[in-house]
C-alpha cells in the first residue's frame, strides 16, 4: 500500500470476544504501512466496550475511528453507518480475521476508475485453512441491468468484500437490511442489487485472503446446523416467506432502477441460486453409500469411454447401431 492519502476507507466490524483476531488484523495492516482510514464497528455489550477500544489505542500508527453500536443493531446497518462517516469515494469491508493484499489496492482503484459504470471490483480470493482454496469469482459485465441480475443469480459471486463506491455501498446495504434482514437472503440481495446498479469487475490479482477457523461465523453456522442459513434453511418454515420477500425485493430493485422484469427468467435464475446455496456451505455428510456411488459412477464413465472408443469392442458396435436408429427418426422416439 502507498504511503499517500488513500481514497479508500476500510470498514472492520468486530466484537470484544474477537479482540485477539482484531489485534492480529491491525498488526498486519500496520506492517503493510496501511494509509487508509479504518472505521471500526464494535457491537460489544456495554460492559465490554473497553476491550476493542483498548486494542485500537495500541495501534496509534493507524488512522482508526471507532464507532460503538448496539449489540442488536443489524450487521448491514452497522456497515452502512461506518460508510456514512467515510470521507473517501470508496470503501472496502475488511473482516477482523482476514487479510487484504496490499499489492491489489492500486489495480482495484485503476479498474474502478476505468469503468465508471461498475459498482464493484474484486480480484482472486483465497480461503486459507489446512489448505488453500480459491474462491470462485466471476465478472458480471453485461450491459443491461436485468441481464446482470440473471448472471448473478445463475453464478453467484458475493461482492460484500469487494472495492465499492461509498454511496452505492450504503444504498445497497440499507435496501437489503430493510427488506431481507435474515442472514441468508440479505447476503444475496445486496450483491444482486449491486449487480443491477453496475457491472462487477474481476481482476487477475491476489485480492483477499479469508482465514478459515473454528471461530468464523460461517463455521459456527455449519457446526450448529443453523436453520437461518442454507442448507438447513430449506427445512425451516421461514424459508418460503423469506424466499418470497427476497424475490419481491429483486423486483422492487429492478423497478426502482427502471428495469423491466422478465418474471420467467427471474424464476429460473432463482432456482439456480437456490441450487448454489444448498451446497455453498457444504452438504451434510452422507451416511450410506454416497462416496462409493460417486466413485462407481466415475469408474463406469471411464470404462464406457474406453469401450466406445475401441471399434473392436462390442459396446462400440451397439452404440453405433443405436445412433443410426436415432438418426433415422431425427433423434425422436
Amino acid at each position: 500500500m502507498s504511503h499517500n492519502k488513500s481514497p479508500i476507507a476500510l470498514i472492520i466490524p468486530t466484537v470484544h470476544h474477537r479482540a485477539a483476531l482484531f489485534d492480529r488484523t491491525l498488526k498486519y495492516l500496520a506492517d503493510c504501512a496501511c494509509p487508509a482510514p479504518i472505521i471500526v464497528s464494535d457491537h460489544s455489550a456495554p460492559d465490554s466496550l473497553a476491550v476493542i477500544a483498548g486494542v485500537a489505542r495500541n495501534h496509534g500508527n493507524l488512522d482508526i475511528r471507532l464507532l460503538q453500536h448496539a449489540p442488536d443493531m443489524h450487521f448491514l446497518q452497522r456497515l452502512a453507518a461506518c460508510a456514512a462517516i467515510a470521507e473517501t469515494p470508496y470503501v472496502h469491508l475488511h473482516a477482523d480475521d482476514d487479510f487484504l493484499a496490499p499489492t491489489v489496492v492500486g489495480p482495484l482503484l485503476g479498474a474502478m476508475e476505468q469503468e465508471p459504470d461498475c459498482s464493484a471490483v474484486m480480484g482472486i480470493n483465497i480461503h486459507l485453512g489446512k489448505s488453500a482454496t480459491v474462491g470462485a469469482r466471476g465478472a458480471i459485465d453485461q450491459p443491461a441491468p436485468f441481464s446482470r441480475l440473471i448472471a448473478q443469480l445463475e453464478a453467484y459471486s458475493s461482492v460484500l468484500y469487494a472495492l465499492r463506491r461509498t454511496d452505492e455501498f450504503i444504498t445497497s446495504l440499507t435496501f437489503a437490511a430493510q427488506r431481507c434482514p435474515d442472514v441468508q437472503f440479505w447476503q444475496y440481495l445486496e450483491s444482486c442489487v449491486a449487480a443491477i446498479r453496475g457491472k462487477i469487475v474481476v481482476i487477475d490479482e491476489l485480492h483477499y485472503v479469508r482465514s478459515v477457523h473454528a471461530q468464523k461465523w460461517s463455521a459456527t453456522l455449519v457446526r450448529e446446523q443453523s436453520r437461518d442459513h442454507f442448507p438447513y434453511l430449506i427445512l425451516a418454515p421461514e424459508f418460503q416467506p423469506r424466499f418470497a420477500a427476497f424475490r419481491a425485493a429483486l423486483v422492487e430493485a429492478c423497478r426502482d432502477a427502471h428495469v423491466e422484469v422478465d418474471h420467467d427468467a427471474l424464476d429460473k435464475g432463482l432456482i439456480h441460486l437456490v441450487n448454489h446455496g444448498l451446497g455453498a456451505m457444504g452438504l451434510p455428510k452422507a451416511r450410506y453409500g454416497r462416496d462409493a456411488w460417486m466413485a462407481r459412477r466415475e469408474a463406469h464413465d471411464k470404462i464406457l469411454r474406453e469401450k466406445l472408443g475401441n471399434p473392436a469392442d462390442p459396446a462400440s458396435a451397439v452404440m453405433s447401431q443405436i445412433l443410426r436408429a436415432l438418426a433415422e427418426t431425427g433423434g425422436g422416439r
